[in-house]
């Protein structure tokens, strides 16, 4: 019998997008992309009412929320409707995809329910499926444009995820020998002693965890795949797949208490840092746009890992950091998919004047790329300032300096890519305005409102549960 709307709020979680994957397959009218939709609405609704009455705790032996898992919970499904609302327009334009839009919109839902289900389960064991789920669930959508490249990224994601999921799984192994037990909660609450097992348990889901993360250099997997997909799913990859992916690695480094051993948190340092400056110096190298943003998020991911080796206020700046990346990054491979559909490249040498071309989408083009990369005052400016505070209070000059170094580096490489696509002029002079490729610009600004308003006033009811987050893992904030 369902006794509280927590509970009853992890099932409609639960059996909102499992739903809609098994309703978008009935081969009839609009089926397909009406299920998507509405199983995406209910995740948000039920999302927002968890973030809003910050539910915690756990129900039955295997569910279970806390701060923490209700801020991604509330990100997760958010990327999920917009992706679900943005793929309309983009599957129009592609000519004999690989899937059927019945499948695709199946597979979205089954994408969401994974990441869903991984942030929902208590025991790390089936927290570990969810997110093996994940790559069973997207690996097709990465071909659905039927080019011989995404094939191969595909089998590349494929491969290398599940390799670096294998090492994960060894870790929960020798995890669960030397405590008997994988109850994520119970462990945080009574954490065991750190024995030479647990710290190399950690370590190795730093490894395993990181490689679906995207951390240097286990990397490899990540610009081809999220630069190969669909647009509306590199949104979800990029957004929510790899902060996800960090979740599951954030409950094990939560069994070692606080604060973390010092030879742990500066391996995690070192991943941190390396991930966020190898990140921005490849990006500059880019001749794909899609690609540029795919290390972008790989820059971003190893900034919110800094910030939660150092810890303290700085942690708190990585969760902010992630929530604000998420909506901004979405919006900004949302503009990606515009662009395709109107010019049929994504070689960056190739798209110019989007601001006579592209004038909607242009705009959104350039205020994504400046949140995507910390200008003030999106959210991702405020979450990378605190970082930066966080390691100066540690007295970590060098880590702070390198930290700025590799946000510079990104911001320049991005936004001097996207100023030339969006204000450079074609030989031919002012191109005329696009007509249905311009269009679908509702849900980028929507996301991009979003990662504005978090760094301008923080939306109610989010910074406090930011906050909570945070004190989960020994995380302050001002």
């Amino acid at each position: 019998m369902i006794t509280s709307f927590p509970q009853l709020a992890l099932l409609l979680l639960l059996a909102g997008p499992s739903a809609a994957a098994v309703l978008a397959l009935v081969p009839v009218g609009d089926v397909s992309r009406l299920a998507a939709r509405g199983g995406s609405i209910l995740s948000v609704a039920t999302a927002v009412g968890l973030l809003v009455s910050r539910a915690s705790g756990r129900w039955g032996a295997f569910l279970g929320v806390d701060a923490l898992s209700d801020v991604l919970l509330f990100t997760v499904t958010s990327i999920y409707a917009t992706s679900a609302w943005y793929s309309d327009l983009y599957l129009r334009a592609i000519h004999r995809p690989f899937l059927t839009p019945q499948v695709y919109y199946a597979l979205l839902s089954a994408f969401a329910f994974t990441m869903i289900a991984a942030l929902l389960v208590t025991d790390l064991g089936l927290m570990w499926i969810g997110i093996e789920a994940t790559t069973v669930a997207s690996a097709l959508l990465i071909v659905l444009e039927r080019r011989p490249s995404s094939v191969e990224a595909a089998w590349r994601y494929t491969l290398i995820a599940s390799a670096g999921l294998t090492i994960a799984l060894f870790a929960l192994l020798l995890l669960y020998t030397d405590t008997g037990t994988l109850d994520a909660y119970r462990l945080a609450s009574t954490p065991p002693a750190l024995t030479l097992p647990v710290e190399m348990a950690v370590a190795l889901a730093l490894v395993g965890y990181g490689t679906k993360v995207g951390l240097f250099p286990m990397h490899t997997w990540l610009p081809d795949a999220h630069s190969e997909a669909p647009s509306p799913i590199s949104a979800m990859f990029s957004g929510v797949l790899l902060p996800t992916a960090l979740y599951a690695f954030l409950r094990v480094y939560r069994v070692l208490g606080s604060p973390a051993p010092a030879a742990v948190r500066d391996l995690l340092l070192t991943f941190g840092l390396l991930t966020a400056l190898v990140g921005a110096f490849l990006l500059q190298r880019q001749r794909s746009y899609k690609r540029m943003l795919a290390y972008s998020s790989m820059e971003v991911m190893g900034l919110a890992v800094t910030g939660i080796a150092i810890g303290g206020i700085a942690l708190y700046g990585a969760l902010i950091l992630l929530v604000a990346h998420a909506f901004a990054k979405s919006a900004a491979f949302y503009c990606a998919g515009n662009v395709l559909r109107e010019t049929g490249t994504t070689r960056i040498d190739a798209v110019r004047d989007l601001r006579d071309r592209m004038p909607r989408t242009g705009t959104a083009w350039v205020l994504s790329s400046l949140a995507v990369t910390g200008a003030p005052p999106f959210g991702t400016f405020v979450g990378e300032l605190l970082i930066v505070v966080g390691a100066l209070a540690v007295g970590a000059v060098w880590v702070a300096a390198l930290f700025v170094l590799a946000i510079l580096v990104a911001f320049l490489g991005v936004n001097g890519q996207v100023g030339r696509m969006v204000f450079g002029e074609t030989a031919d002079g002012p191109s005329p305005p696009a007509n249905a490729a311009d269009r679908g610009t509702g849900v980028i600004y929507v996301n991009i409102a979003f990662a504005l308003a978090l760094g301008v006033a923080s939306l109610p009811y989010l910074s406090p549960a930011l906050r909570a987050a945070a004190a989960l893992f020994g995380g302050g904030a001002p």
